[in-house]
């Protein structure tokens, strides 16, 4: 974790104020946005976002246990005289954070990989990482801290004995990720796949390719790009760049690519690999691209392939992304942390090809951020719903009657398809039906909280039993 005397890292601020001169050889230990959060003498940045401004919080994040305050120089007045704190005050304290960031972070100097993408971001960072990890001390981005305000934070975490540094960037809007690169500039950068997220700001899928390869921008003779060539819009534009590149794919003519790969009745992908069977650790064949990428990386790293394929079979996945566990007899899979409609696809792909003695249960949620092709893609879903063969729909979420009447007209009988008003209703729909052998999968964007669901349905299952 960042730490030291205020002084050693106030180069970063550029132009500064501080209210006691003196108070630059205050010691620090760590860096927090959250005013909420404890401290044991961290730096507290007063950021202006969307719906709160962190200068109206300076004087709780003093009482939480923060040294010093960093403030815009337009608020510098009210806090001059703040009791029991430093206060620094900078042009913008935004940038004032992520500069600090990038200070630190050369400070480190690891070798830095950036993944990007609109699916598999999190599940291939910490793919990397556990592949990478035991060669070399690898630090990462912390769950989905992955932008402007996220990759700064978690670098703060990092201890300073971090030989390589893993990133995801995410942007919801274009110059995101361009601003991330121009901060951080990693040596290895990753664009995974590009679909339809983000429409909300986007628009077009050509507006978010465009956005993910800002990742490309400014690449030194140095830098290794690792592309998905599988994904017809990255191996489209992977042209137009005269860069190092390593591929990865499916078809034998890209660098990194599998013998074979065959699914199982348990929903898993088994990757054949130098001739080797390799069970991937995550439910669905959608996951297998995701493995080559960490496969990718791990060559550009001369990580021993033998380290790479217990890499590959000791990962855990992250919570609420294709996790699968039994409990009293049903199956369940949580792939509620994020969807849309790639990732809804690969999750009834991996449904559909599982083996059950009992039936397949599916509740869906809305897929937000997809703008004015959000009923399109929501009736998309709902033929797809269809053609899986489901024996029991629960849809929760505003496009619930679009997704029902694209599968009704796809044909699939209406007595099975149910729209709960709430998280309650659902459980009780689910609770009434489930019985033991069946299958349950919950797919919904992060916004629905389909997670409810779940704890509900676990609650009243187990007073039922």
């Amino acid at each position: 974790m960042i730490s030291g005397m205020l002084r050693e890292f106030t180069p970063s601020f550029g132009n500064f104020e501080v209210n006691i001169p003196e108070n630059l050889d205050t010691p620090f230990t760590g860096v927090s946005i959250d005013s909420r959060a404890k401290s044991s003498g961290g730096i507290f940045f007063c950021i202006k976002g969307e719906r709160f401004d962190g200068h109206d919080f300076a004087r709780d994040a003093v009482a939480n246990g923060n040294k010093i305050i960093v403030v815009a120089k337009s608020r510098y007045a009210e806090f001059a005289k703040l009791g029991g704190a430093v206060v620094v005050a900078v042009d913008d304290t935004l940038d004032a954070m992520q500069l600090l960031a990038k200070f630190y972070l050369n400070l480190i100097a690891p070798r830095k990989i950036a993944i990007t993408g609109t699916n598999g971001k999190t599940t291939t960072k910490s793919l990397v990482v556990n592949l990478l990890s035991a060669k070399y001390r690898t630090c990462a981005t912390r769950g989905n801290l992955n932008n402007q305000f996220g990759v700064p934070l978690s670098i703060f975490e990092f201890t300073r004995d971090c030989v390589v540094a893993v990133f995801e960037f995410a942007m919801s809007t274009p110059g995101e990720i361009k601003r991330l690169v121009e901060l951080f500039a990693p040596d290895i950068r990753v664009i995974l796949n590009i679909g339809p997220g983000h429409l909300e700001t986007l628009k077009t899928i050509d507006a978010v390719a465009e956005a993910k390869f800002e990742m490309l921008q400014d690449c030194r003779t140095t830098d290794w790009v690792v592309l998905n060539m599988d994904d017809p819009q990255i191996r489209s534009r992977s042209y137009r760049y005269k860069i190092n590149k390593l591929t990865y794919g499916t078809s034998p003519e890209y660098d990194v690519h599998p013998d074979d790969v065959r699914m199982n009745g348990a929903g898993r992908a088994h990757l054949i690999y130098h001739g080797d069977d390799i069970t991937m650790p995550v439910l669905g064949l959608h996951h297998v691209s995701n493995c080559l990428a960490a496969i990718s990386v791990a060559k550009l790293m001369d990580v021993p392939y033998a380290q790479v394929k217990s890499g590959i079979e000791t990962f855990v996945p992250t919570g609420n992304r294709m996790t699968a566990e039994d409990h009293l007899g049903v199956t369940i899979i949580n792939d509620a942390y994020n969807s849309n409609p790639v990732s809804a696809k690969g999750a009834l792909d991996t449904v559909a090809s599982m083996k059950v003695p009992g039936r397949k249960v599916v509740v869906f949620g809305d897929m937000l951020e997809l703008g004015d092709k959000a009923e399109e893609y929501h009736a998309e879903l709902g033929r797809k719903i269809a053609a899986s063969k489901i024996d029991f729909l629960v849809l929760l979420g505003s496009f619930s009657t679009v997704v029902r009447d694209a599968a009704i007209k796809a044909g699939l009988d209406s007595a099975n398809i149910h729209i709960a008003s709430d998280h309650s209703a659902a459980v009780e729909l689910l609770a009434n039906y489930l019985q033991s052998g069946d299958l349950l999968l919950l797919k919904a964007s992060r916004g629905i909280k389909l997670e409810l669901v779940e704890q509900g349905l676990k609650a009243t299952m187990g007073r039922r039993n």
